[in-house]
């Protein structure tokens, strides 16, 4: 094992030039000229130096990384091809940019301890209101934020679908096949909340959606089967299974907030050797690519995952650039309702 670690001092005394010249030479060396970067550079291959990257991001100031603010544990996240493309979206801007991305998961359970002690420049979060205990935060840390999938705050930028009028040409699609027992799992328990002051959050906009649709045909969406789920496959099943099991009413279509949960309803409905689309139709929402490879292909809203990361790390890499730029600009981009194999007309009963 060598000794001690060789340091910009060291550079500098066999060199012949300042510790200021060092630092200049890796940092910013267009500040010297060319010949002294030549020996200096000559003189750090010689000694074998490594710049430390903690050193080097306190003399610019900057972590040269973004934090991804998971909703979720980590498991749940990964596990998810839409949060997974949504990922890989940010994670070609950061490359852009030389930066490194940070998944951070909640800390403790706790959104605002995650945020308190992530050492990055700015976060992006999916799913999330920003209110939830993390704007004082943010405000402390003078910490740049965009939202992905989240309800709209002042003076945060944000990435959206139009959640609402997908969910509602979905619901209407359905209800022209001639469905009228639906059951709805919806991915979070505020899509039940009644209150005007309840914040339009991603499931809520979409629930509006569904229920708007069904008023249109005299029907009421409180009159339907309604379920909570995680984003998961396996939440999925159980979900299904609740459904399947209830022999009290009959569901002709089952309406999935996400593709993965219509995965695993449509895995249980095999099991069950239910019949879909004939015995039940199921819908999702999403357009991931594991929902077009199944046996059937799934009836769904694409909308895409890997462009919604791109605009929300290229806007905040705008704001990182340009602090005065933030505010509440909203990005809207668009879907596509893809009728497949999983939806058919309802049978008489």
């Amino acid at each position: 094992m060598k000794g001690k670690r060789t340091t910009m001092a060291d550079i500098a005394q066999k060199s012949g030039y300042s510790k200021a010249a060092v630092s200049f030479a890796f940092n910013e060396p267009h500040k010297i000229s060319k010949e002294a970067y030549d020996k200096i550079m000559s003189v750090a291959n010689e000694l074998d130096y490594v710049p430390d990257p903690m050193a080097r991001n306190l003399s610019i100031g900057k972590h040269m990384v973004i934090g991804f603010l998971l909703p979720q544990k980590l498991e749940f996240s990964m596990n998810n091809p839409y949060t997974v493309g949504v990922i890989r979206g940010i994670g070609e801007i950061c490359e852009e940019h030389g930066y490194t991305l940070n998944l951070i998961p909640p800390l403790h359970s706790s959104i605002p301890e995650a945020v308190k002690k992530a050492m990055v420049d700015g976060i992006i979060t999916m799913g999330l209101t920003v209110d939830l205990g993390i704007q004082d935060v943010l405000r402390q840390r003078h910490m740049p934020v965009v939202t992905i999938d989240g309800a709209a705050s002042e003076g945060v930028a944000s990435v959206n679908i139009d959640d609402e009028k997908a969910a509602y040409d979905i619901m209407t699609a359905a209800l022209k096949k001639g469905h009228r027992d639906f059951a709805i799992i919806s991915l979070s328990k505020d899509a039940y909340a009644k209150t005007g002051n309840n914040r339009l959050t991603t499931s809520r906009k979409r629930f509006i959606g569904y229920e708007r649709a069904l008023r249109n045909y005299g029907l009421k969406i409180e009159d339907m089967l309604l379920l909570t789920s995680e984003p998961t496959f396996e939440e999925g099943l159980k979900c299904a299974e609740e459904i399947f099991s209830n022999t009290n009413r009959t569901v002709t279509c089952i309406v999935c907030m996400a593709d993965i949960i219509a995965l695993g309803v449509m895995k249980k409905a095999m099991e069950k050797k239910i019949v879909i689309p004939d015995d039940c139709s199921i819908i999702g929402f999403d357009g991931i690519a594991d929902s077009q490879n199944m046996f059937l292909s799934l009836t769904t809203i694409e909308q895409p995952a890997e462009t919604k990361g791109k605009v929300a790390a290229q806007a905040l890499f705008n704001i990182i650039n340009a602090p005065d730029s933030a505010g509440s600009i909203q990005h809207m981009v668009p879907y596509r309702f893809i009728e497949n194999m999983t939806l058919s007309q309802r049978k008489n009963q």
